[in-house]
């Protein structure tokens, strides 16, 4: 069996490493932590010279740090044959200039935009193009899930339904801010954005708190009906009737594209960089109202 690197090792890289010893993917996965490297399951620290003679052997890596360091992560790492990169991306278009022309080898290089491996996404993307539809709400939001600096959350977050977006529509539209709400704490920030897209007669809203309500859905509206699709759940409802629930997790997708080598469609250089403009002009927007 294959062996697999973590980079990082936070709350969401213990959620995939225990996804991945449920499924007994890799003969063993090691961890990067700041100061040393450790094989999960063990106690021993390995240091960055022990660890060199291993990384020969470590098939693919999976980069769950902040942001600020991917790009050091995966250039360090870019010659390994399969990288998972969680989102977002890199910074800047720079920086993706920088690693599309260190790549090579042409290597596989997956950003996790989590939601688009979800098993129901093909059909979303037909449903969400529909011209039936009059309105798509999006929801991302977290219950007292704090952050430390002002659009901190946005800038976690964005990448989420701006790549569902993109996916579907192939490009952005125009958009308004309807609302923007900065609430500063003790524990930290909290931020709320209503965001509009505009493509011909129907309206593709962004909605984004994480003040007071736990919901990743999205809504669609049409002609008398309602569909919504639940993140949560994993299930797609018609009204309050549940139509189908999936057992597959967009964790079992994002690894089944890694295992089989597979470049999706949303997985090139020009889709990263429109996700990248549209963040910092969002931003930029934000900063301006």
């Amino acid at each position: 069996m294959k062996q697999h690197l973590i980079i990082g090792f936070g709350q969401w890289s213990k959620k995939i490493i225990n996804f991945l010893q449920k499924k007994n993917l890799y003969s063993k996965i090691y961890v990067k932590k700041r100061q040393y490297y450790f094989q999960y399951g063990k106690k021993e620290k390995i240091t960055d010279k022990n660890f060199s003679k291993i990384k020969k052997n470590i098939d693919s890596i999976h980069i769950c740090t902040p942001l600020d360091s991917h790009y050091n992560y995966l250039k360090k790492n870019i010659k390994i044959r399969k990288i998972i990169v969680e989102k977002p991306f890199l910074e800047s278009v720079n920086q993706i200039n920088k690693i599309q022309n260190i790549n090579l080898n042409n290597n596989l290089i997956i950003v996790n935009y989590t939601y688009l491996f979800y098993p129901f996404i093909n059909n979303l993307k037909k449903n969400l193009t529909s011209k039936e539809n009059k309105k798509i709400i999006i929801n991302f939001s977290k219950k007292n899930n704090f952050y430390r600096r002002k659009n901190d959350c946005l800038n976690d977050w964005l990448d989420h339904p701006l790549s569902i977006i993109l996916y579907s529509f192939k490009s952005f539209s125009k958009f308004k801010i309807v609302e923007k709400t900065f609430i500063k704490k003790k524990k930290g920030t909290y931020e709320k954005l209503i965001l509009n897209y505009y493509y011909d007669k129907l309206i593709v809203q962004i909605r984004i708190n994480n003040l007071r309500i736990n919901k990743k859905n999205i809504l669609i509206y049409g002609n008398a009906k309602k569909t919504i699709y639940d993140f949560k759940t994993n299930s797609v409802l018609m009204g309050k009737k549940k139509i189908i629930k999936y057992k597959k997790t967009s964790f079992e997708h994002l690894y089944l594209t890694l295992k089989n080598h597979k470049r999706l469609s949303f997985q090139n250089y020009n889709f990263h960089k429109l996700i990248v403009k549209e963040r910092k002009k969002i931003l930029k927007e934000i900063c301006n109202v």
